[in-house]
Formats: C-alpha cells, structure tokens, sequence
C-alpha cells in the first residue's frame, strides 16, 4: 500500500512537473525533394527545445526528379501516391508515440513551390492525413537549417551552415544581431541531373542518366553551375564569415550530395576542394552499374552531386566542408515558432 502511495505521489509530481514546462509530443517533417523525414520528440515548448527524440526516419521519395520527367509541369499521380503512402505510414508511427494530430507540422520545400498541382497535393495530405505542411520560401528554409547546422558547432563558434537538396541550396549564416540570414538558388541534385543530361544533347524525359560522363561533360557541367552561382547577389555578410575563416558545416541524409562527397574523398572530414576535384576525375566515364558496383547510391545523380558541390565551394571560396549527418531539417523544423504558431 506504501508503494502504490509512492508510486501515485511520485506519478502526480511527474505530471504537474510536465504541465509546468508543458512537454508535449511533436512531430517534425520535411517533405524535400528527393526525400521525406519525420522527427518525433517530447518537446519543452517553454525552452523552444527537444527533450528527448522518439523516433528519426527519412525514406527516398524522387519528388523533383518526377517533375522534371514531367516537364516540369506536374507531379505525376504515381509520384503523389507514393508521397501518401509514406506520410500515412509516418503518421501512424507519430501517433503510436501520443503525438496528436495538432502537433504534427513541417515543411514541404522546393519542388512544391514549381509544381503547378503542388498546393493541391499539401491541401490532400492535410484533409486525408491531418499533416500540416507549409510551402515555405527559401529564406525560411534556410533559418530552419541553419538552426539544424547550429547544433553541430561549438557554442559561440563562427559557422555557416549548407543544405543542398534536389531542387535548390541554402547557405546560412547568423549576424552579431542574432538574424539568420541566407544564400541560394534554384540548384539541387535533380536539377543539375537534369542539366547534365540536357547538355549532352539529350531528353531529361527519356532519359535519366548522365552517366557515363567524360570530362568535357564534367566541364560543361560545372561551367553552367558557375554561370547560375555567379549570376546570384553575393550578400556582405557571407563575404565577411568567409573572410573571417568560418568553419562550413553541411548537413544532409544518407545520400545527400555533401555524404557523396565524403564517400568519393575517401571519408575526408573535412573534405577538400583539391581532393574532391581528384575524385570527380576518377569517377568519370563510370557507367551506372560501375558506380553502384562502388557502392554509391542514387548513381545516375552521383556526378552531378559531386560537380554542383565543387562548383559552389570554387564559387564561394569554401577550402573544406564539414559534412554531418542529419535527418533532414526535421530538428529545426521542431524547434521553429513560425510553424507552430496558431492555425494555419
């Protein structure tokens, strides 16, 4: 009877200790471009912070990649089933960890700003699922990974933080002011995929590979990624952390582009303009099953991942880039108020 008193005391206590910092159960997604994520935590909305992470995940889901075999006007309806598939059964894990359905919100990014039925496909997941997802703008984006990156560093460190999904990049840094600001453009795996192919003379919409690819293609490649880098405002305040030597800090999943370039550097960390240009020129006129025989995933994207990064860090200055994994923005979407503020 002692310890049933003890056990209610102490589960009493536990309670209104949770009701003081008001834990509850969220669920994170980022719907990307050429994956899906979704991060459940107990979360202290007081603090603004994760309290423990339940449950991490991301499966391949080719939004972007889609698109484009579309031309570029509509997500096919195999590809949004797809999509719903996936979702539902995220949803079903979140719920399973007592996440209700007002506490399951994200992001969808790039791929649904250009699709002409993308809003459409949001509203679906929202009406059928109960997911809110915000179409966000780039600049939002970039905070929210900023804010993932963050987490990597050394507290008080000088840092900028680099996404790169399939349909576009963000570079992110912080100012004295504590404002996020960001960098980037409409390129990402996909879309350079897709250049490359379009470049040696053919149809994204036959065809899917670049591979192989021989070192005028490489060149060709990387001289069209430069014209689209250099073509896009260069803000101070880049131009100043790099100036000032900060440390670049990419995040990305299992077979984001920044994970290749490790792979394909042998595992620098680090890695390094020169070793990852080495390595670009090892690889070329590697067929598709070459590179998979290499253990690469994705190989029809493989070099254009490796090439849109060199050309980024040659275009920006970066020297080395350290790549960490994470499960897309889903810790930074947990953690920003802009999207859980109210109804949307």
């Amino acid at each position: 009877a002692i310890s049933l008193l003890l056990w209610r005391l102490s589960n009493k206590a536990l309670r209104s200790q949770n009701r003081q910092r008001k834990i509850v159960v969220r669920a994170g997604f980022d719907v990307g471009s050429g994956a899906t994520k979704m991060e459940v935590a107990s979360f202290d909305a007081l603090t603004q912070e994760p309290q423990k992470v339940l449950f991490s995940e991301q499966e391949e889901a080719l939004f972007s990649h889609d698109l484009a075999s579309n031309g570029g006007e509509k997500l096919s309806t195999a590809m949004q089933e797809e999509g719903m598939r996936i979702l539902s059964k995220f949803r079903k894990i979140a719920s399973g960890h007592g996440c209700s359905a007002d506490d399951m919100r994200g992001i969808a990014t790039a791929v649904f700003r250009k699709a002409k039925n993308g809003g459409e496909f949001l509203q679906r997941i929202r009406d059928e699922l109960g997911i809110m997802l915000r179409c966000i703008d780039q600049k939002l984006e970039g905070k929210i990974g900023y804010m993932t990156g963050r987490a990597y560093a050394k507290a008080g460190s000088n840092v900028i933080v680099w996404d790169s999904g399939g349909g576009s990049f963000q570079i992110t840094g912080e100012l004295k002011s504590g404002e996020v600001e960001m960098f980037g453009g409409a390129l990402g795996s996909s879309v350079v995929t897709e250049m490359a192919v379009k470049l040696q003379g053919k149809s994204f919409t036959k065809v899917k590979s670049p591979n192989p690819m021989s070192l005028p293609d490489i060149e060709s490649l990387q001289k069209a990624i430069l014209s689209v880098v250099s073509s896009i405002p260069r803000p101070a305040w880049l131009a100043e952390a790099i100036g000032s030597g900060a440390e670049v800090i990419a995040i990305g999943g299992a077979t984001c582009a920044f994970r290749m370039c490790e792979m394909a550097t042998g595992g620098q960390k680090p890695f390094t303009l020169p070793r990852l240009e080495a390595a670009i020129k090892e690889l070329k006129m590697r067929s598709d099953a070459e590179l998979e025989q290499l253990g690469y995933p994705q190989e029809t994207m493989l070099l254009p991942k490796l090439v849109l990064i060199a050309s980024v860090m040659k275009a920006l200055g970066f020297k080395s880039v350290r790549y960490e994994y994470t499960n897309g923005s889903t810790r930074g979407t947990l953690a920003t108020k802009e999207l859980w503020k109210g109804e949307w």
